[in-house]
């Protein structure tokens, strides 16, 4: 594939295989009706990285269509993962809803500020060369600092209330952070070493997001079993000892309740 060293087709394979195996543990765990918008983020983004691997391969790295399509499919992952992020913070408050009603007001406060300023960085870059890639550049810029300052404010919200999170929520909160704080650096420098920096940035990038899927992997495979557990059945000699009474006491409350109807 035209543009792309070896070293990072193997890469791009690995990760593609990771977020077929978290997609599949989210469903396998039964974890689909707690984290739906992280498992449609990792979907997309696989998705997306598929249809993206195939224009690379066909038209090239540099082409017109690798071009909008890479650009295109950005744009849609920085969305699911935002909401993903939101997801994942009100799961870790969610049991305390004293706590979450003052968090989410915190946490929203704190994003829309960072935002403010990615919507500003975004219109200065129209200014400058290749502005439409700056631009974008910018506003994934603003995005992720927006997620790092809510998922750090998270921490510390978390730190403050003495909240226990659970090992699958702290891997979920630290992996998506982690992974902000390195798009943040790479879109940073890539912003003023366009050309120069593209290789390395892609391969940092490529790298860090497949340590943060491997751990989610790991994470997410004890969140829930796999099986309900069967329950334990006390044995037959002690439910026919007590089976008489309970029948007994249900009988003395159907009647009580039949005589208030009639009454």
């Amino acid at each position: 594939m035209s543009g792309l060293a070896h070293w990072e087709q193997w890469l791009w394979a690995l990760i593609l295989c990771a977020e077929v195996g978290v997609c599949y543990v989210i469903l396998r765990r039964s974890a689909f009706q707690y984290l739906p918008f992280l498992f449609f983020y990792v979907l997309s983004d696989l998705t997306l990285s598929g249809a993206l691997f195939l224009t690379y391969r066909h038209w090239g790295f540099s082409s017109r269509p690798g071009y909008v399509i890479g650009w295109s499919a950005r744009a849609v992952v920085m969305s699911t993962r935002g909401m993903a992020v939101t997801e994942v913070c009100k799961n870790c408050l969610r049991a305390y809803r004293g706590i979450w009603a003052a968090g989410w007001r915190i946490l929203t406060s704190v994003g829309a500020l960072v935002a403010m300023y990615a919507g500003l960085s975004a219109l200065m870059a129209r200014h400058k060369a290749f502005w439409v890639t700056q631009v974008v550049l910018a506003a994934d810029r603003g995005l992720e600092l927006a997620l790092v300052a809510v998922l750090l404010a998270l921490l510390l919200f978390v730190r403050y209330y003495e909240v226990e999170l659970r090992p699958p929520q702290k891997a979920l909160v630290l992996g998506f952070c982690f992974y902000s704080c390195v798009l943040v650096l790479n879109n940073t420098i890539l912003s003023v070493w366009l050309n120069k920096y593209a290789s390395l940035w892609n391969g940092i990038q490529m790298s860090s997001y497949f340590v943060v899927l491997v751990a989610w992997l790991q994470a997410l495979y004890k969140l829930v079993p796999a099986r309900p557990a069967v329950p334990v059945l006390l044995p037959r000699t002690l439910y026919e000892e007590y089976a008489p009474q309970f029948n007994y006491r249900l009988r003395l409350l159907n009647d009580r309740l039949t005589g208030m109807l009639k009454s």
